[in-house]
């Protein structure tokens, strides 16, 4: 069953919860209203909103439903969702998280609402690993789908995905979980992690966290191509900590530092050259935030800081030492004024990368700072959010991001929703300097960056009607996304020579228009038996070519069918569709993935979760997974918990 929390509840209780189901308030509140915020939604608005009432396009996923599935990383955990699209296992294995037809480059990946950032250090690969946070440190994954860039700027044209952490609990409790997975086709494949969760009061006044997760996964080679690896060899260590310290009765000091240490190696194939690489990323996060609720306003001050060391070794390439350091100091505050609740937020950002291979001067820096100002107020059965950011950045200059949602109450159980708004896409650090100049086009050519870029940016409308009531939930919604200024590779173009290859750059050029609709449902049939379902049909194109976007398959559907048997045991059943998707040059044909799964709880402190992922054995051809995009084969996977 879930929760509902109607506009009138809301709006009395909406500033003691704003900072806490931010998750950075004060931890002994926070234990005590844990269970009523769990299907909150923050992130649309940074203030709670029920799914329901939510001015936007809004899906959970709990630490439940992820405990349920047992997936091994967080783009597993939000496949299935409602505008989903993950492609997996891209360079280096890291998942491209696509939202209503958008590639991973414009998704927005949050870690307790602070944005994560190392799309220039990993050149090659996805923005952000999401295999680095283990699963058991989850509390729940928030996807907004669309663009939200009048509260979080660039990098959010496709939607927001906001991995909220647990935090620490005031009774001393913890887990060890050991899970085993094993491919049953092909060669090698096998993956174990370790994981250990602890947390409880240090004193009186502070409280702490600590999860340690240990990988070591076996390089997978298929039966069609022996030779190759489809998944490279993985040793990883994290690790992260949390502590809160109260301050005062309305005043907590939250500190988060979290590391990986991950290496990979794979025998790869990228067009016609065999490729050996061996990739070693060690990453570092550090946190520090006051938490405050005074009589007039929620308050909130931060400053965290993100440092990439990337050593990427490969046979075709020259082997590189790549850092990126991402400083940030930001601050927001939330008063309810005459009826209206007012956020506004101040950032200032700083990045820099060292890149003696690809930079011809061996380190470039920017900073960048942003104001935004968010209005939320009712008239009558309407309630109206406004915002607006504006962006200011050494290179592009200036860019304000202005958006409007409305949510119309029909009754306690049925809204209808309408919403516009204005996005923007940051060029990369490395796409907007000429002093970057990399091996590309099978080495056939260089790509250099081009300080004269333009941001993407984007103009997008929804409209959405959403019922709820204790046992059943439909949502409805349809959007149109325009893109203009579309950043692309300009092959056709020489800008120089070097050595005697031609060198290429970036360029704006093309024009994108993605449109679509929504379909998603939820029904328990009794306290046992629940099903969820939902159905995505996306229309995007490159307006200029008329060509269909990459990896963005026409439908998307998922169902899922929970069974609480007993008490102590449970089981699952889930189907996902993927329709026909174009990758690289290569048109993929739809295909569907099953997945089982059983549970039994032996007591308090045991526990043991087993399934098959993949049970048809699906998986891409040749001519795809040469560019290292892979479906995993079909899996089994067992894992054990002990509680304490």
């Amino acid at each position: 069953m879930r929760p509902l929390l109607g506009s009138n509840t809301f709006k009395t209780s909406l500033l003691s919860l704003a900072v806490i189901a931010s998750m950075s308030s004060i931890s002994a509140y926070a234990q005590t209203v844990n269970q009523d915020i769990e299907r909150l939604v923050v992130t649309a608005t940074q203030t709670p909103h029920s799914e329901l009432t939510a001015p936007a396009s809004v899906s959970i996923v709990t630490a439940e439903d992820i405990a349920r599935l047992a997936v091994a990383d967080i783009g597993e955990a939000i496949r299935a969702t409602t505008g989903v699209n993950v492609l997996p296992a891209a360079a280096y294995g890291r998942e491209d998280i696509s939202i209503r037809g958008m590639d991973g480059s414009y998704t927005l990946i949050l870690i307790n609402g602070r944005r994560v950032n190392s799309q220039d250090a990993l050149i090659r690969g996805n923005d952000f690993d999401l295999s680095t946070i283990p699963m058991s440190s989850v509390q729940r994954i928030e996807i907004v789908r669309g663009p939200m860039s009048s509260l979080y700027g660039s990098e959010a044209l496709g939607g927001v995905v906001n991995v909220i952490l647990k935090q620490p609990k005031e009774k001393l409790s913890g887990n060890l979980n050991l899970q085993k997975e094993s491919i049953t086709t092909g060669t090698g494949g096998d993956q174990s992690k370790l994981n250990l969760f602890v947390s409880g009061q240090l004193s009186e006044s502070v409280s702490a966290t600590l999860i340690a997760e240990k990988v070591e996964r076996d390089a997978w080679r298929t039966d069609d191509v022996p030779v190759l690896d489809a998944l490279e060899d993985r040793s990883a260590v994290n690790v992260m900590t949390m502590v809160n310290w109260t301050l005062a009765d309305n005043q907590a000091l939250n500190i988060e530092v979290n590391y990986s240490d991950d290496e990979r190696k794979a025998d790869w194939q990228r067009g016609p050259r065999l490729e050996k690489t061996n990739q070693t990323t060690e990453r570092f996060n550090f946190s520090v935030s006051h938490d405050a609720q005074w009589e007039l306003a929620d308050t909130q001050v931060r400053y965290y800081h993100e440092n990439v060391d990337l050593n990427d070794a490969s046979t075709a390439y020259t082997t590189g030492e790549i850092k990126q350091t991402n400083s940030t100091l930001d601050g927001k505050a939330s008063a309810l004024l005459a009826e209206h609740l007012i956020t506004a937020g101040v950032e200032f950002r700083n990045s820099e990368v060292e890149n003696e291979r690809d930079l011809t001067s061996g380190k470039i820096d920017y900073s960048q700072s942003a104001l935004y100002l968010q209005d939320e107020f009712n008239i009558g059965k309407l309630a109206l959010t406004l915002g607006g950011r504006l962006d200011d950045h050494d290179v592009f200059g200036a860019e304000f991001s202005p958006r409007a949602y409305a949510v119309y109450n029909v009754s306690d159980e049925f809204v209808i929703k309408a919403g516009a708004g204005k996005a923007f896409k940051a060029p990369g650090m490395l796409e907007m300097s000429n002093e970057f100049q990399l091996i590309s086009c099978r080495g056939a050519c260089w790509l250099r960056g081009n300080p004269e870029l333009n941001p993407e940016t984007s103009v997008s409308y929804e409209l959405s009607a959403v019922y709820q009531a204790q046992n059943f939930g439909v949502n409805f919604t349809i959007f149109n996304n325009d893109v203009e200024d579309k950043i692309e590779r300009d092959i056709t173009t020489a800008v120089d020579m070097n050595e005697g290859v031609p060198v290429i750059s970036y360029i704006n050029i093309s024009e994108s228009k993605i449109q679509g609709a929504e379909l998603s449902s939820w029904y328990d049939i009794n306290d046992a038996v629940s099903v969820d379902a939902n159905f995505a049909y996306t229309d995007a194109k490159d307006k200029s070519s008329d060509e269909v976007l990459q990896g963005t398959p026409k439908q998307n559907a998922n169902v899922t069918v929970n069974w609480q048997v007993t008490q102590s045991a449970y089981t699952f059943a889930q189907w996902q569709y993927i329709g026909e998707q174009k990758i690289r040059s290569t048109t993929v044909d739809a295909y569907s993935l099953f997945n089982l799964g059983a549970g039994y709880e032996f007591s308090e402190t045991f526990g043991l979760r087993a399934g098959i992922s993949n049970l048809s054995d699906e998986s891409f051809d040749d001519e795809v997974a040469q560019y290292g995009y892979v479906e995993k084969g079909r899996s089994v996977f067992a894992n054990f918990s002990m509680r304490f």
